[in-house]
């Protein structure tokens, strides 16, 4: 490894790191580059090689200054040691790491925007004893460890970890972020290991879309929202956690979380200590919830929830369960309560086991009627009012006394028989639980099928009434396949509670379970698993989940999940009149599922396919979620949402009804965001409207959707103005007002209701390097998002090594992956011609990404601008690479070479910049040497100049140093101007 040296006053040290990082040495050998104490002024740097960076005068005596979209860009192998890294650039951030791996110690880094350290790409972080201030570190695709280190004052989330990222968080404080602590997201899975997160104005700790994180020891204090939150699918687990302060709820599991808690302890909650909710599950064992203001533990909306031993206590309410709620409490102690201890609404379940509820200020237990409540070994004593079972509520649902039991009715005469009623309440009820299914949105197949079964069963009971044999027994248990999101859970409920309104099972209760509520760790443990939940939900529904996952994997020999399939075939057949088995998952994999035991195909009586909804359905499913909370969707937003349905790729993880409701969350969000920017009140009707501007962000709508008028007619002529003052590219320049020309008349014809076709195109922009490609592939995207064209006008810069993978598919995946963040924007696939497949070489990967590249551009004509750079005769070559690929083009632009007295403008320009003078001499002297050097300058053009720049800096640099050496005080001129005898 060669050891380089920069300082502001060594002799033959090198003036800055970028000066280190381009110094050339033999192929192969790393730099470690020692950085003298001092502070120094940085240009955004990318650096590709390995390099070791070491503040020579230890942590703190070197200030890196950045202004740029970023300080350092690590794309290779990169250790940082000691070094402070400050950017201010408003959404710039001090470190991004795009690929290899980059490691930090005793550093600190600091932004101005949200994002101070940016990881991504597959790309790795390892940061230890380091300080991260105003922004926040953001893993994305990407894998690292955080320990020993500081988060403060983050403008977002402390520490975000998204697509599927795997990081360890160890030993980390993070103090007042702006939104959450942490948040993990979308697949990732860390390890969060005692963190000590303080004062977050939004969650401590976030994990949600099918993230998995486990959370070992720390604490989450004075969070304004929850302490630990585990949402959407996500699981969880979580011990020896602190929670304290909590400005919501302590610990919140909702929307299908799970949560698996060990000797937890939540403290002075604002609202509930812990809530359980929405279809989640989650068990605590050992854990102490004290003074939170409501409930120790509440559990409503369907979920489910386990307490081990612990305590609930000095709570307002030590625990309660609403309706269709599961709540067992186990060795538990509930005591010191203001209210009641433990409480169950009218259609929930409590069970009471080994409990003692003593010392509460209200009843020790208060059941209201339609309360399922089991006690065993419980004792309720010492509390300041008796306990009360059977309660009945008011008009306003405030508990009243229960009745007094009232006398037997008398036998009806023989000599005058009891008139029938009208109805049997259950059929009454089977018809308005019908009338519920047919409300839904679409679904006709699925309604149609249970509709038929519920008639047979109807004449099934009328046949036992009349007194007739029934007929054979109709198998019962069935497979609901479909994609997420279609409805199945929905439907599994009605119809365990359509087979209690008609007798067939006793209380339709409903039970979800997944793989891993079946399957245990060890033989034998599975079977065990699995007849415990059977036996929970016997009298009602059972309900499992992407039950596929159970399946045997070939050449896996025996599998536990086997064991569970196994077990579940004789339960279901031992049990058949007692317990409905539904099992859900993806169509494909049912199919192959109802395989994996000879009997079980036998036990299911059929399969309901629940097909994607349509574009239509799921614009009335927002529709109707509007309506239910008192909005209303504008024409216009309808008719963006259907059109944004109908573009919507549908792939085996679209979210169908779960999608449109994220839509319609975030447009709620979105609306509070521009009606709390107005000065004066909003009205009522405008309170309730959702309007396209509304779906911004929200939705990729398209160009064809989002043509109409320039978003900011200021922010677009600044651009233009841009634009204009790039130096030389008159043709180029030319080409992109004619394209804006053509948008500008399209709109005209737009408006005068003529046919008009809005896409602009993808371009080729071809030329030799340095030319103003990437810069003029920017400043189009900004241009396209001003007019209203683009969603958002980001440009996702690429090249052969983003898109092309390592074997045959992984190349079509890695390059959808990359369109799929350019959606809304423009992708840019810089020297795009290494993609080519070179002559007599067979298949190659290259050629892969072309030909998907050529189907995505086609698909998503109207989301995505494809910019294709690179040299003008290999351009030529990539063009023929695949048939279709030349036509996908609207149009080649050609970057010519810029001419000397172009370059002398550009270095003109770039010395004013950053605060120099090019006196006429020194102009004349640079004139010389462009001319001298014209070939070079021709291949290199504006990154040529940047060099000459930087090595006029060097020498002006030199000089300036020679002057201090001799004892003469620098003037203002000697510190501002280039003179001849800087130019090389």
């Amino acid at each position: 490894m060669r050891r380089l040296v920069v300082s502001q006053t060594a002799p033959r040290a090198f003036r800055t790191i970028l000066q280190a990082f381009e110094a050339p040495l033999p192929a192969g050998l790393g730099r470690h580059i020692l950085v003298e104490p001092g502070q120094y002024r940085m240009e955004a740097a990318s650096f590709w090689g390995t390099a070791v960076i070491t503040a020579a005068g230890g942590p703190g005596t070197v200030l890196i200054d950045g202004a740029g979209e970023h300080d350092l860009r690590v794309e290779g192998h990169v250790t940082l040691q000691g070094l402070t890294l400050r950017n201010w650039h408003d959404a710039g951030t001090a470190l991004q790491v795009t690929g290899g791996t980059c490691r930090a110690e005793l550093c600190e880094f600091i932004s101005v925007s949200a994002k101070t350290i940016s990881v991504w790409g597959g790309a790795e972080l390892f940061m230890r004893r380091c300080t991260v201030r105003d922004g926040g570190i953001v893993y994305s695709d990407s894998v690292g460890v955080v320990e020993e280190t500081e988060v403060i004052g983050a403008g977002l989330c402390g520490i975000s970890l998204h697509s599927g990222s795997k990081v360890t968080v160890r030993e980390v404080r993070i103090r007042d972020a702006g939104e959450h602590g942490i948040w993990v997201n979308s697949g990732s899975s860390p390890l969060i290991e005692n963190c000590r997160i303080e004062g977050a104005k939004a969650g401590g700790i976030l994990v949600q879309n099918r993230s998995t994180a486990a959370v070992r020891g720390g604490s989450v204090r004075h969070s304004a929202q929850g302490g630990l939150v585990v949402r959407d699918r996500a699981e969880a687990t979580a011990e020896g956690l602190v929670v304290e302060g909590a400005g919501v709820d302590g610990v919140w599991v909702t929307a299908s979380g799970t949560l698996t808690a060990d000797r937890v302890t939540v403290r002075n909650a604002a609202n509930n200590g812990i809530a359980i909710e929405d279809h989640s599950t989650a068990r605590f064992e050992g854990c102490d919830v004290t003074r939170a203001k409501q409930y120790g533990l509440l559990v409503h909306r369907s979920a489910t929830a386990t307490f081990v031993g612990g305590a609930l206590e000095s709570c307002e309410y030590g625990a309660a369960v609403t309706a269709q709620g599961i709540m067992t409490l186990d060795r538990a102690r509930v005591t010191g309560n203001s209210g009641a201890g433990a409480l169950a609404d009218p259609g929930a379940e409590m069970v009471l086991r080994d409990c003692t509820i003593s010392g509460n200020d209200g009843p020790g237990i208060v059941t209201v009627a339609g309360s399922r409540v089991r006690t065993e070994g419980t004792t309720s004593d010492g509390n300041a009012a008796d306990d009360r079972q059977g309660v009945g509520v008011d008009s306003e649902g405030e508990p009243v006394p229960a009745p007094a039991e009232p006398p037997p009715a008398p036998a009806p005469s023989q000599a005058e028989p009891a008139a029938a009623p009208a109805a049997a309440p259950a059929e009454q009820g089977v018809d308005a639980l019908l009338a519920e299914l047919e409300s839904m949105v679409g679904l006709q197949e699925v309604k149609q099928e249970i509709g038929k079964l519920i008639k047979f069963m109807r004449v099934a009971e009328q046949r036992r009434r009349a007194g007739l044999p029934q007929g054979p027994a109709m198998g019962r248990h069935l497979v609901f396949s479909g994609a997420p999101g279609t409805g199945k859970t929905t439907v599994a409920r009605l119809y365990g509670r359509l087979l209690a309104a008609l007798g067939v099972v006793q209380e339709g209760a409903f039970t979800e379970v997944s793989r891993a509520d079946l399957v245990g760790k060890a033989l034998g443990e599975t079977t065990q698993k699995t007849t415990a939940v059977f036996g929970k939900a016997r009298g009602g529904v059972l309900f499992i989940d992407e039950a596929y996952t159970l399946s045997r994997r070939f050449g896996s020999g025996g599998d536990f999940g086997q064991e569970a399939i196994d077990a579940l075939v004789k339960l279901m057949e031992d049990h058949r009149d007692e317990v409905v088995v539904v099992f859900a998952g993806y169509s494909a994999e049912m199919r192959e599922f109802l395989d994996a035991n000879p009997g079980l195909r036998s036990r299911v009586s059929r399969t309901i396919e629940f097909e994607n909804y349509g574009p239509a359905e799921l614009t009335g499913i927002v529709r109707r979620l509007a309506g239910q909370y008192g909005f209303r969707l504008a024409e216009e937003t309808e008719q963006a949402l259907l059109e944004h349905f109908r573009q919507a790729r549908r792939g085996e993880h679209f979210g169908n009804g779960r999608e449109a409701r994220r839509i319609f969350e975030a447009a709620l969000e979105q609306q509070a965001l521009r009606l709390a920017d107005r000065e004066d009140l909003p009205s009522a009707e405008e309170l309730a409207l959702l309007l396209p501007e509304d779906l911004d962000g929200v939705v990729e709508r398209g160009l064809a959707v989002r043509y109409g008028d320039a978003r900011d007619p200021g922010q677009l002529q600044s651009i233009m103005d841009r634009l204009d003052a790039m130096v030389g590219l008159a043709e180029v320049k030319g080409r992109i007002h004619d394209l804006l020309d053509v948008i500008a008349a399209t709109r005209r014809r737009e408006q005068a209701g003529l046919p008009a076709d809005p896409m602009p195109g993808h371009l080729v922009f071809s030329g030799p390097p340095g030319t103003g490609k990437t810069t003029m592939a920017r400043l189009y995207g900004e241009l396209l998002a001003a007019l209203g064209v683009l969603a958002r006008g980001q440009v996702v810069e690429t090249s052969r090594g983003d898109l092309v993978g390592r074997y045959v598919g992984h190349t079509a995946v890695q390059t959808t992956e990359v369109f799929e963040r350019a959606r809304g924007g423009v992708l840019f696939i810089d020297e795009a011609y290494t993609l080519s497949r070179p002559t007599g070489t067979g298949h190659d990967f290259g050629q892969e990404a072309i030909d998907t590249l050529v189907k995505l551009m086609e698909d998503h004509r109207d989301e995505v601008i494809v910019i294709a750079a690179g040299y003008t005769a290999e351009m030529t070559g990539f063009l023929a690479a695949n048939p279709g690929l030349a036509s996908r083009f609207s149009g080649t632009i050609t970057f010519p070479s810029y001419a000397p007295e172009e370059l002398l403008s550009i270095l003109a320009r770039q010395a004013e910049e950053s605060g120099f003078v090019l006196p006429d001499d020194t102009a004349e002297a640079v004139r010389a040497h462009l001319d001298a050097h014209r070939e070079a300058f021709a291949q290199g053009n504006a990154r040529q100049v940047r060099k000459l720049f930087e090595t006029l800096k060097t020498a002006h640099a030199r000089r300036v140093a020679r002057l201090e050496r001799g004892g003469v005080e620098p003037t203002l001129d000697d510190l501002r101007l280039f003179l001849p005898e800087d130019v090389p």
